[in-house]
């Protein structure tokens, strides 16, 4: 595979190569320092809620100083690098393994974000980063190299932003420059991994690479690093069942004998339907949809559904009327096959009977006040259990500690699925092949059986099944485009050393990993395939699966981190759909003018409420003025000279207004009078007041001017109109998110306070009736992307949730046709409380998953141990 004979031994040109690269990556971290400064300014003369500006200009200032200790941190830990050899490494990464210590949040964030460098990196450079590899790997007698070589580009990104943090930079500008740092090495490490080819080239090795793989290897490679594995205790029987295991030792000999046979395995699988029940609780298997429908009804969330499981936590409900408590939850199904009746009455073994009509509650465990409509819930999973196993309270509670350690390391040497062939429909957009999705499912069984083998206890292999099944289910859900159905198949490893680690997988419908996929699922299952908004969202779903497969030994951590990103992407990625772009800024100002008036009219109430003011100024000054003050605000930007005159011109009114006993003061007046008419004249055009509405206010404002010439009105003290001048000025423009009360908005107003047209735009304010505490708390967390149905006006449209204002008081959604529609939170939640708006699907993708799994385990419980 060498053409000719080297001039330097396989060490050296090792070193060589690293050192070229490191150099060149030294030499773009010199050209990068002033395109960060040109991001963090051109950022700042940008548009932004107030908090993220105070970001953009801390982060600007802050640059300035800590950009020399940014580069020459960054460019001393790449140095650094260079100078630890591989064996060194080697030691390195043994004593970290055997030190057992946890990695920090810090660092497993600096990790994601350094991957993510090094993904976007891949994307243009795979070929020369993956070339290099291989050269260097030759070079090094057939031996991968070392995780932590600074060949990889992971490793060489990593100082970029452990470095940022450490120079004194905020954490959380990080985002405001990674795209900018992102494009600038990748134009530059891309010709830098390419000159490390070529040096290598230049001295025989592998010339040719596709001859090289085609021909076999003169050495036994491998892809893995042997490092020494810590010895960690078996935690194999956490998991079993005391009460189990005394009747097995009684069953002695019988046991044995029946044990292997079907009807052996089929009790034992029984048994562990009990455990897996026993872990899995009701949040898992209730229905958003059954339990909104119950508070639509006026009684608050009912209990989840039944299937033999405890009630989650939850919200207090209304007291219902007799009849129409939701007893016990909605209908669930009994681990044979049948069903436990909604009705809190039936008596429940060893649990206390409930009666309908009660009030009804959530209560941790399912543990309810006796004769509640939700009594009996603790008794229903006790039958659940009876009827598994076959007697009363058969399985006690199980504690679970953790997967055993053989497990756990054949998990991690499963090797990731085959890449999917992806060919170009007749749109131009990436589809999957045909018969990809029976590849990655056959692959996925495969490796679900083969881990099964590799099970210590029968609960482990219940969960590697249950979790197997789950994403059998997604990959046979038709309205996923092919090519996300791959990408979420790929989360099934990751997914399932979470769901053996962590049984809060299961217990909490919050969990990160559950809320990463179900609201991925949430936002595809409505998109067109053949979108190009589609084709954005698949990449970045591609994105987070690689970083997620990247660091499987982080637990939840890294699912909180790509799940922000992931967040942090829809509100872009939806803002650039055409029938957002034209509403959103509309309804961004909207709500900032309205909250704006309110503010301002609060401030100028509280400013007047110990000054001897007119009645007719302070009038003025509420109803017309704290709207013109709002309005220029918003129009022109509060540091605008215009918007500063109007603040002056309201402190000089009440100062105007006042008495004037002396003549230096009204010769003040008289001179400074013109100016202030001519203001408030400007103002009132502003809003679109017309000329003979704006004469009324002036005479009214004059009269009281000319009582002031003659002492007939009150004296202001100076300091009093110094104070609030000041306090005008400095008013910062937010208000109470508390306060939720509809403002005054409808499409009239906007095109006349704003001057912009809303053919495209319906501001929903009539209609859906009043709202519960409950459906205000759903509009309020309502995550972007979803789907849902809107009947409004007499037609139905499918809609997305695209965009919530900073304040989270205006919702929008907008359909496939290009409308958009506005919703202020209280008409929101009435839509949701009349059904008017209703989401498409009524489970989560991972519940919807559970379910079939359940279904398919309870219909053939050997499925469990097989």
């Amino acid at each position: 595979m060498v053409t000719g004979v080297p001039r330097f031994t396989p060490v050296q040109l090792t070193d060589q190569v690293r050192q070229r690269l490191v150099a060149q990556a030294v030499a773009a971290m010199g050209s990068l320092q002033p395109k960060v400064l040109d991001t963090l300014i051109n950022l700042m003369d940008q548009a932004a809620p107030s908090r993220e500006m105070q970001l953009r200009r801390d982060a600007w200032m802050l640059y300035q100083s800590s950009k020399g200790k940014w580069q020459d941190g960054t460019v001393a830990a790449w140095q650094k690098a260079l100078a630890t050899t591989p064996a060194q490494k080697k030691v390195s990464n043994s004593l970290k393994g055997l030190s057992l210590e946890l990695e920090s949040t810090e660092a497993v964030e600096n990790k994601i974000a350094s991957s993510k460098l090094a993904l976007a990196l891949m994307e243009k450079a795979a070929q020369e980063v993956n070339d290099l590899r291989k050269r260097l790997k030759f070079l090094n007698y057939g031996k991968a190299l070392n995780e932590a070589d600074i060949v990889h580009p992971e490793v060489l990104m990593l100082p970029l932003v452990e470095q940022w943090e450490a120079s004194g930079m905020a954490r959380d500008a990080w985002p405001l420059v990674s795209a900018t740092v992102q494009k600038h090495f990748n134009e530059h490490l891309q010709s830098a991994y390419e000159q490390c080819n070529e040096l290598l080239i230049e001295q025989g090795v592998i010339p040719d690479i596709e001859e090289a793989n085609s021909r076999p290897s003169n050495f036994n490679e491998t892809d893995d690093v042997v490092d020494d594995e810590p010895v960690a205790p078996d935690m194999s029987d956490a998991w079993r069942n005391p009460a189990q295991d005394r009747r097995n030792a009684a069953g002695g000999a019988a046991r044995s004998q029946q044990a292997g046979g079907p009807a052996g395995r089929n009790s034992r699988a029984q048994s562990i339907l009990a455990q897996v029940g026993r872990l899995l609780s009701g949040a898992f298997l209730s229905s958003p949809g059954a339990a909104r429908s119950a508070a639509r009804a006026g009684g608050g969330y009912a209990g989840g559904a039944g299937a033999g499981f405890v009630g989650a936590d939850g919200v207090p409900g209304a007291v219902m009327p007799p009849g129409g408590g939701y007893g016990g939850g909605a209908a669930g199904m009994m681990p044979e096959g049948g069903f436990v009746p909604a009705s809190g009455a039936m008596p429940m073994p060893q649990g206390g009977a409930g009666y309908v009509g009660g009030p009804t509650y959530f209560s941790p465990g399912g543990a309810m006040p006796s004769g509640s409509g939700m009594a009996g819930m603790s008794g229903m999973a006790d039958a659940a259990g009876a009827q598994v196993s076959g007697a009363p309270g058969d399985a006690a509670p199980v504690r679970y500690a953790g997967p055993s350690v053989p497990l756990m390391m054949a998990l991690a040497q499963q090797p990731r699925l085959s890449d999917v062939h992806f060919v170009t429909s007749q749109g131009g957009s990436q589809v999957v092949s045909v018969g990809a999705i029976s590849q990655v499912a056959n692959e996925l069984r495969q490796q679900s059986t083969d881990l099964k083998g590799k099970a210590e206890t029968d609960n482990e292999k219940a969960i590697i099944e249950l979790v197997a099944l789950m994403f059998q289910s997604i990959l046979q859900e038709d309205r996923l485009p092919s090519g996300v159905r791959v990408w979420f198949a790929r989360l099934q490893m990751p997914v399932l050393r979470i769901a053996l680690a962590d049984p809060d997988f299961f217990n909490k419908i919050d969990h990160p990993a559950r809320k990463l996929i179900d609201h991925m699922g949430s936002c595809v299952l409505g998109f067109d395939s053949s979108g190009i908004s589609a084709e954005e969202l698949e990449t970045e779903i591609k994105r987070v699966v690689q970083v997620v497969e990247q660091y499987p030994d982080t637990g939840d951590r890294v699912y909180k981190r790509v799940y922000e990103e992931f967040q942090t992407f829809l509100k872009t990625h939806l803002a650039k759909k055409p029938a957002a772009q034209k509403v959103l800024g509309v309804a961004e100002q909207l709500e900032q003018k309205e909250t704006l008036a309110i503010q301002y009219t609060i401030e100028l109430r509280d400013q007047l409420r110990d000054m001897p003011v007119r009645e007719e100024i302070r009038s003025f000054l509420f109803k017309v003025w704290a709207e013109v003050l709002a309005v220029s605000t918003v129009r022109q930007g509060k540091q605008h000279e215009e918007t500063g005159q109007f603040k002056k011109s309201a402190t000089e009114l009440i100062w105007a207004a006042s008495a004037k006993p002396n003549r230096t003061d009204r010769a003040k007046v008289i001179e400074h009078l013109p100016v202030l008419l001519q203001s408030l004249r400007s103002g009132m055009t502003l809003l679109g007041i017309v000329r003979s509405a704006q004469e009324a206010h002036i005479k009214i404002i004059s009269d009281t001017l000319a009582d002031a010439f003659m002492s007939k009105t009150e004296v202001v003290a100076d300091a009093q109109i110094q104070a609030m001048a000041k306090r005008l000025a400095e008013l910062d423009d937010f208000v109470d998110e508390a306060n939720a009360q509809e403002l005054p908005l409808d499409s009239e107003n906007i095109e006349e306070l704003l001057g912009i047209e809303t053919t495209d735009l319906d501001v929903v304010n009539a209609g859906g009736g009043s709202a519960s505490p409950v459906m205000m708390e759903w509009a309020r967390d309502i995550t972007l992307g979803s789907w849902f149905t809107l009947a409004y006006k007499g037609t139905t449209a499918q809609v997305q949730f695209v965009w919530r204002s900073p304040l989270g008081h205006l919702h929008l959604f907008a359909n496939t046709l290009g409308h958009s529609y506005l919703f202020q939170t209280a008409r929101l939640a009435a839509y949701l409380q009349s059904a008017e708006l209703e989401p498409q699907e009524d489970e989560s993708l991972m519940t919807r998953a559970a379910r079939n799994a359940l279904g398919q385990i309870q219909a053939n419980p050997d499925l469990l141990l097989a």
